[in-house]
């Protein structure tokens, strides 16, 4: 099962054919899959585009659709559909600075594709209130044309557990090692909180693809600060894996820079592990209510005192606890494609 992203798109895709009764869905791809798409019903069938810039632009001379739903606000340049829903996540390069000059350019042209496909767009889904306001803000979308939808998950901890190498008390991060999920600021949190509490026995398990120049650049500052034998780098994790983390962790912490929703968050809070996450953005809409431990991302002081907390006060646990699992009642595939078969039908 693909994380992030490609994990998201494909639970609203098995969502929708799961509850639409009514309409038949041709599913495009840029490759022919090398396994049948584990997808249910009868309902779908596959059309294999091809690869490329402009691949979306071949939707010219596949099977035609009535109504066309992008995964990204990315539509296609030179063709025109009936009706098309434009889902949107989130804006990382708004946010982030550029590596050099041709990430600079690349940026702008991204900007200028993404107002065209919005404002081409019939409809558009934002994944949560933060990311309707950056639509707004940055590309002057009509409001009336968004609709907030907050996506479902996945309960991963009713799958069975796959047993991992890891530390009787951890702290625990779930995601991509990338810039955005502002990794490197946790570990500098947990040294702080290892230095604040050095006899605590808690270590810090980081899960994601160990490769990339920022999965180097976070090695290098674990081995500089002596954190060799208290940071794990435990690699990609599969959905059972997952299971076991999330059920032995002591919190999960996901303080991202910025992030459109924030997935491992009602992963976690459905498995009753505390979450510290931002105070800004989609995690902050999921972690409202005091459901989970909002903190400043680009602070690692106030990152570094909420692990203490979290790791030091078992009634603060407990009641991140009890209140995530009330907060994630509110999240489901179901509610979210029941919305969403909503703005199919208003087209």
């Amino acid at each position: 099962m693909p994380g992030g992203l490609p994990r998201v798109i494909f639970e609203w895709t098995k969502a929708l054919l799961e509850r639409d009764m009514e309409n038949e869905y041709i599913i495009y791809l840029k490759h022919q899959p090398k396994a049948p798409l584990p997808l249910p019903g009868k309902k779908w069938k596959m059309a294999v585009l091809g690869s490329g810039f402009l691949w979306l632009n071949r939707l010219r001379n596949a099977p035609r659709a009535d109504v066309y739903v992008f995964n990204t606000p990315v539509l296609p340049l030179f063709f025109w559909p009936p009706k098309s829903i434009a889902i949107v996540y989130d804006f990382p390069y708004k946010h982030l600075p550029p590596r050099d000059f041709k990430d600079r350019l690349r940026r702008v042209v991204i900007g200028w594709y993404h107002g065209f496909s919005m404002r081409k767009a019939d409809a558009i889904v934002a994944i949560s209130h933060s990311t309707k306001d950056e639509i707004i803000k940055f590309f002057n979308i009509n409001p009336e044309k968004i609709k907030v939808i907050y996506h479902g998950f996945k309960s991963i901890c009713i799958l069975p557990e796959k047993k991992l190498d890891l530390p009787d008390k951890f702290f625990f991060f779930a995601g991509t090692l990338k810039e955005r999920k502002n990794v490197l600021n946790i570990v500098r949190a947990y040294n702080m909180f290892q230095k604040a509490r050095p006899d605590n026995g808690t270590k810090l398990v980081l899960s994601g693809k160990s490769e990339g120049v920022y999965y180097e650049m976070l090695k290098k500052y674990v081995t500089q600060e002596g954190l060799v034998n208290d940071v794990i780098f435990s690699g990609y994790l599969n959905d059972g894996q997952l299971s076991y983390a999330y059920k032995k962790a002591l919190a999960l912490l996901f303080p991202s820079i910025i992030e459109g929703s924030g997935n491992p968050i009602l992963e976690a809070m459905d498995c009753g592990l505390p979450v510290i996450t931002s105070n800004i953005f989609g995690p902050a809409e999921l972690g409202s209510d005091g459901s989970a431990f909002l903190v400043n991302p680009r602070s690692a002081e106030e990152l570094a005192d909420a692990m203490e907390k979290v790791a030091m006060d078992g009634e603060v646990r407990r009641v991140l606890t009890e209140k995530g699992r009330q907060q994630v009642k509110k999240f489901s595939w179901n509610t979210a494609v029941g919305e969403f078969l909503l703005v199919i039908k208003s087209l």
